[in-house]
């Protein structure tokens, strides 16, 4: 345990150099930054058929319509398909370049030159993935409830915008962010093991994305389950 804590600090004090800072900016700019519009887009059409569906179906109210689609994007919706997306984006990828470089030996090399593994390869991936996580879950959730807003206000969406704080709570959205971060960080990790552990063969390569995509689902929606366990 203390070993593994040693480990893990060291890791963490590398953070403070240029090069990995770098290797941590590249990973949010290629997995939330080229995403950004994509989740805002589906979270405004979601919210669209969301409270379409409660207001013309079901015949919620307003106010009722809009706090129940709150609820789902805050509770699930949000964190859980952006994540989704992010494991079939970043995961994969992340899988694909760990194992390209543990099959042509780039990973050795590092090793040979004292370079930890852990701080320069896997950390700033696993952070830029969880950070990468909350920031396109808060802009599918942003276009969600904008989405919401205009489907079913229409020419007084100004009045019912002001009218979010009433049905959005502040605890929603931490535990939504916390959930993404959760869902990051665990796809991130499995990412970077699904990568890193492949045999020296280039038949690997494809192997290790198909496996960190399907255990990063896994970890995904045991989480999910663990936070409505303990919610």
């Amino acid at each position: 345990m203390k070993r593994w804590f040693q480990t893990y600090l060291h890791a963490f004090s590398g953070f403070a150099r240029a090069p990995v800072r770098r290797v941590y900016l590249k990973q949010v700019y290629f997995t939330a930054n080229e995403a950004a519009w994509l989740m805002f887009f589906i979270g405004f059409a979601l919210g669209g058929i969301v409270v379409t569906q409660l207001h013309d179906q079901y015949g919620q109210s307003r106010d009722n319509a809009m706090r129940l689609l709150a609820s789902l994007t805050f509770g699930e919706l949000a964190p859980l398909l952006t994540v989704l997306i992010v494991m079939a984006r970043s995961a994969s990828a992340i899988a694909i370049e760990m194992a390209s470089m543990r099959v042509t030996g780039e990973v050795r090399e590092l090793e040979r030159m004292n370079i930890s593994i852990v701080s320069y390869l896997v950390l700033p991936r696993v952070l830029g993935m969880m950070s990468s996580a909350v920031l396109l879950t808060a802009c599918m959730a942003l276009g969600a409830m904008l989405g919401g807003v205009i489907f079913i206000a229409g020419w007084d969406a100004s009045y019912q915008v002001l009218a979010i704080e009433r049905v959005l709570r502040m605890n929603d959205v931490l535990l939504c962010l916390a959930k993404a971060a959760s869902f990051g960080l665990a796809g991130g990790i499995l990412a970077c093991h699904s990568g890193l552990n492949v045999q020296l063969s280039a038949t690997e390569i494809p192997k290790s994305a198909s496996r960190a995509v399907m255990r990063g689902l896994f970890a995904l929606f045991a989480l999910d389950l663990i936070w409505a366990i303990v919610r």
